[in-house]
């Protein structure tokens, strides 16, 4: 297995040692958008040598300075474009995404030392085998008026795009998005609230059916991510029917928040006996409980990273509750490192998503007033902006987090990748 960390000359030679087939471990943010400020002016500019001091609450706020990433310990970024909810015709929203896109590249070819691009898994997995850098991948969030043609997923499969979420935030020509259950997200999709209200269809058009045949055709994966949960049921029908790896980049869990952007227990166990992997918010603002079924931890704090554990942990029980069906193995201890690697659980940070990260767990106002006996800035200023990633994991790893499924989730994100690319039936 190829560690993905160290200098770079240690890992040329790991790799020589180990063959090109060793395993990626490191971890991936399976959603974040360095170029938000391209499609929204209100954001500054990303990916810039600036180090402002910032806090949880920067929703509207860029977080993705440079120095930020370069000490967030991320291997791979999906580097998410976005227009769905402001392009205004086909043409515009082509152009939003490709601005975006050219941005990030130009960040890339300006920093050569630290970050490469890869427009292919094999791309990827070169530059992870024998560099320090972190790879950049283009994904897109929305596939609102960008899928208008049969060849349009193919287009975006020329351009490097990995991953499309294909519905956002509006119910559109592809079908139901999730209402989030706060005031905005009803403002925002008013005529999926509306159709709601009248108990009428929010599932898959037949329209949103040919996208996501047309994009696995073209070897780009479908994420489910901000799908009504009538538009995930349909989804997973579909995709089993055409054997494409249902794909969650950043979703919740209905046991814990039991709103429309969440999963059940049955369709998280249903995408990974489909070969599909099921991602979780960063968040833990985000992941606070809603009518939850699953106990609340002893000492939980929320808001804090404490929801994200709590979620993590109620995944895992999902898995181990149904690893048997997914895996034909009914033991933990018994798996191969192919089926652990099978069973990768994720994340993504939505930097820039519109949403604040976790707060503090200790200081002033905070659940507990006490510093701990060596205190991080984490603990003080809750997940602020990308660089103290690093010191999000230390403290879950205290706490008793098991990074394994996290660390092989970069293998799983290009083993999909891979079979997409590879399906025989494109």
């Amino acid at each position: 297995m190829l560690v993905v960390c160290g200098t770079t000359g240690t890992m040329i030679l790991l790799s020589l040692m180990l063959g090109a087939s060793a395993a990626v471990r490191g971890q991936i943010d399976w959603q974040a958008h360095p170029a938000m400020h391209i499609p929204w002016e209100f954001y500054d500019p990303g990916l810039v040598d600036e180090q402002p001091a910032l806090t949880h609450k920067h929703t509207f706020t860029q977080t993705m300075y440079a120095p930020y990433m370069a000490a967030s310990g991320v291997r791979i970024l999906l580097a998410a474009a976005m227009a769905a909810e402001r392009a205004r015709n086909p043409e515009q929203a082509r152009a939003l995404i490709l601005e975006q896109f050219e941005y990030v590249e130009a960040f890339v070819a300006e920093n050569p030392e630290r970050y490469a691009l890869a427009r292919t898994p094999q791309q990827a997995r070169q530059i992870l085998e024998t560099t320090d850098k972190m790879v950049v991948i283009h994904s897109i969030e929305g596939g609102r008026l960008l899928l208008t043609q049969p060849d349009d997923a193919q287009f975006w499969a020329d351009q490097g795009v990995a991953l499309v979420t294909l519905i956002h935030l509006q119910d559109d020509e592809f079908g139901g998005a999730a209402i989030n259950p706060d005031f905005i997200g009803k403002l925002i999709n008013r005529a999926g609230v509306k159709k709601r209200r009248r108990d009428q269809d929010r599932g898959l058009t037949g329209r949103g059916e040919e996208a996501m045949v047309e994009l696995d055709a073209a070897g780009i994966l479908v994420d489910l991510t901000h799908m009504s949960p009538q538009a995930v049921g349909e989804s997973l029908v579909l995709m089993e029917a055409h054997d494409i790896p249902p794909v969650v980049t950043h979703g919740k869990l209905s046991s814990i928040h039991d709103s429309e952007r969440a999963f059940t227990d049955a369709q998280v166990s249903h995408i990974y006996r489909q070969g599909g992997v099921f991602n979780m918010v960063l968040s833990g603002l985000s992941l606070q409980a809603m009518d939850n079924r699953v106990p609340e931890p002893a000492d939980y704090c929320p808001g804090t990273l404490d929801g994200f554990q709590w979620h993590y942990d109620a995944l895992q029980s999902i898995l181990d509750a149904n690893l048997e069906s997914i895996t034909g193995v009914a033991d933990r201890s018994l798996l191969t490192e192919d089926q652990k690697t099978a069973l990768a659980t994720g994340w993504a940070s939505d930097w820039n998503g519109w949403v604040n990260h976790s707060q503090p767990r200790h200081g002033p106002g905070a659940c507990v007033q006490t510093l701990p006996e060596d205190p991080l800035e984490i603990d003080t200023l809750g997940l602020a902006h990308p660089g103290l990633l690093p010191q999000h994991w230390q403290r879950l790893e205290e706490a008793g987090v098991s990074l394994d499924p996290m660390l092989r989730s970069a293998e799983r994100f290009l083993q999909l990748w891979e079979r997409a690319l590879d399906d025989p039936q494109r």
